[in-house]
């Protein structure tokens, strides 16, 4: 019985060891798992926190990177004010600017809505050359902030400087809606389709419009979440459902900014296919002046729906 209890008592220590050797093996394996946890931490911190810092940063100046104007001084205050030219009319507290070309006995009256950077000013040449060629009288809207204009621009700030420009023109002519097209440019586009929509004007053309803002961002930021940040959309392409009038519409396969596959997809919204024309410029680029069959399809169209003022 000895002999046996001395056998049974050799036993337990090698339990014991066996016990002890497979804690240190897990509290080993443990400290280096938290030691490789610590080392993927203080390399992906740095990369982390630029890239929550440049979404912060989005959203702060979203505005800035949006709206990129060119402010105009105005050193002769009554010099700009007599030249007919230029209109400045209220917009709630402030005044923005309007560039007119007019034409005597014109087929039809327009707005025209440039893109996000510059002022109306800078378009004094295609605003000239639309006249001329369709005969038409057409006043080009200057953003609020941007040129002569006053105050901030922002997206329901510019739909504001559109329908003041709107309710100017019908009042400032005597004519009525049915006697009126809009001229939209990039962004610009998707001011007018917008305002076309919500007042029924029977023409738009579009140059280089997007089908929405935060595509065209999330086209050049693919690895940020532009879709859920951006508080200014421009959303053309929800307008252009609701609207029943003629497109004439143009974009080029090349545009580096606004993803020609973009202004497809814009085209491809309006209801009344049969009534829209996309003009397709093979190797066109954004900032281009649009082509000579763009001009050519436009007049075609002011003749058919403003034929009565015509004939």
């Amino acid at each position: 019985m000895l002999n046996r209890e001395v056998r049974i008592l050799k036993v337990v220590p090698v339990g014991y060891k066996f016990t002890l050797n497979i804690g240190l093996d897990n509290a080993i394996h443990m400290r280096q798992h938290k030691t490789h946890l610590i080392s993927l931490w203080r390399l992906a911190r740095l990369p982390l926190f630029v890239y929550i810092g440049l979404l912060i940063a989005l959203i702060i100046f979203e505005d800035q990177f949006v709206f990129q104007p060119e402010r105009e001084v105005r050193t002769d205050v009554g010099l700009v004010l007599d030249d007919r030219r230029n209109r400045f009319i209220n917009v709630a507290e402030h005044k923005i600017h309007l560039l007119a070309v007019e034409r005597p006995n014109p087929r039809c009256f327009a707005l025209y809505f440039h893109g996000n950077g510059g002022n109306i000013n800078h378009r004094m040449a295609i605003l000239e050359r639309l006249a001329s060629e369709l005969n038409i009288t057409v006043l080009g809207v200057s953003y609020s902030g941007y040129g002569y204009s006053e105050g901030k621009p922002s997206e329901s700030q510019i739909q504001h400087d559109a329908e003041a420009a709107l309710a100017y023109i019908l009042e400032q002519y005597a004519i009525n809606k049915m006697e009126l097209m809009v001229f939209g440019e990039s962004l610009g586009g998707a001011v007018a389709t917008r305002l076309a929509s919500e007042h029924c004007l029977p023409l738009i053309a579009l140059d280089s419009t997007f089908a929405s803002l935060d595509q065209v961002a999330a086209f050049h930021y693919p690895w940020i979440p532009v879709r859920y940040l951006m508080k200014n959309r421009f959303t053309a392409e929800e307008h252009a459902r609701n609207y029943h009038g003629t497109v004439i519409q143009t974009h080029g396969t090349d545009d580096e900014i606004v993803p020609f596959e973009s202004g497809q997809q814009l085209a491809t919204q309006f209801p009344k296919q049969e009534l829209h024309q996309f003009i397709i410029r093979k190797g066109g680029r954004h900032n281009e002046v649009p082509s000579d069959h763009y001009f050519r399809v436009l007049n075609v169209a002011i003749n058919s729906v403003f034929k009565t003022k015509t004939e």
